[in-house]
């Protein structure tokens, strides 16, 4: 097949995107297998790509196993038959013709390259999606701005700091060095751990300035909750490019319990207590991950050469 490429989609509850994003594949300009990882999907997800998406290999998960192990399984079933090149696309995104195209061709021309993505457009494609906005402002990604506002000629790629995974390609030689998505994370924060592995393997996270996409997503900035500021502490927890084991988190989590108890603020004193309580639970499991994602090929991946 055509580049040995394969698109994976996570879907759950997705019929109102559905449609529009397997066309945008299918219409694409080079040819892919698809892969639709269901995550125990309730509305008409599943009957529509039964019904009208009958060459698409759909994996029906029994329940909803989060962003990260769903996409797991499908990669681990495109390594099995042959990719070498993996779109991870959102429910909620869709391509260009040439995005893939692009995609594909830039990652076969540039060495120690981790992570592609094209330009995200929100839904209406009137506008950049509202997130993407801040990854390539200019203390995230050097001179993308600039290139653009002095009408210089754009350079083929332009890393980044960080990109979320709702358009992302990956090799095959990326997933043998960085793995899987890790399996800790359930929903959110998988991108951002995704991301500093592959800057510890010392691969390049980039953007393709010209291939575009869409992600038709709420145009709002989200709430930040208890649970995410926890993820992202865990993402800082498991960086293997820091020097932070779980004993050192669990002296600067107990002091910042201790502070929350001096000023009798209640709402940082339980965040702290339960985040202190879930890293001593598992820190035998941190340890386990962090010496995977250093020197397992293929980590947390049952797929092996």
């Amino acid at each position: 097949m055509e580049n040995n490429l394969f698109v994976i989609i996570v879907t759950y509850n997705g019929e109102q995107w559905i449609r529009k994003c397997l066309n945008s594949i299918i219409e694409s300009s080079i040819k892919s297998f698809i892969i639709v990882v269901d995550n125990k999907s309730t509305d008409s997800t599943l009957p529509i790509i039964k019904k009208d998406f009958r060459d698409v290999v759909l994996i029906e998960n029994e329940e909803n196993l989060g962003f990260g192990k769903a996409n797991n399984i499908g990669i681990e079933k495109g390594l099995a038959l042959g990719g070498e090149y993996f779109l991870l696309l959102n429910q909620d995104a869709y391509l260009q013709k040439e995005t893939l195209e692009s995609l594909v061709s830039k990652n076969k021309k540039n060495k120690n390259q981790g992570i592609i993505s094209p330009i995200h457009l929100d839904g209406s494609g009137n506008q950049l999606d509202i997130y993407f906005q801040s990854y390539i402002s200019p203390p995230n990604c050097k001179n993308l701005y600039s290139d653009i506002f002095l009408k210089k000629k754009l350079k083929a790629l332009y890393n980044v700091d960080f990109i979320n995974a709702a358009i992302w390609l990956l090799s095959r030689q990326t997933i043998k060095k960085v793995g899987g998505f890790n399996p800790y994370f359930f929903h959110y924060a998988e991108d951002n751990d995704y991301i500093n592995r592959c800057k510890y393997k010392g691969l390049k996270v980039s953007v393709d300035p010209h291939s575009y996409a869409y992600h038709d997503r709420l145009q709002k900035k989200r709430k930040t909750t208890a649970n995410v500021l926890n993820n992202i502490r865990d993402v800082k927890l498991m960086n293997p490019n820091n020097n932070i084991d779980t004993s050192r988190m669990l002296n600067l989590t107990f002091k910042k319990l201790v502070k929350s108890l001096i000023t009798l603020n209640k709402s940082n004193l339980k965040d702290n207590f339960k985040y202190f309580k879930k890293i001593y639970k598992n820190r035998t499991i941190i340890r386990e991950i962090i010496n995977k994602v250093k020197n397992d090929d293929y980590a947390f991946l049952n797929y092996k050469e």
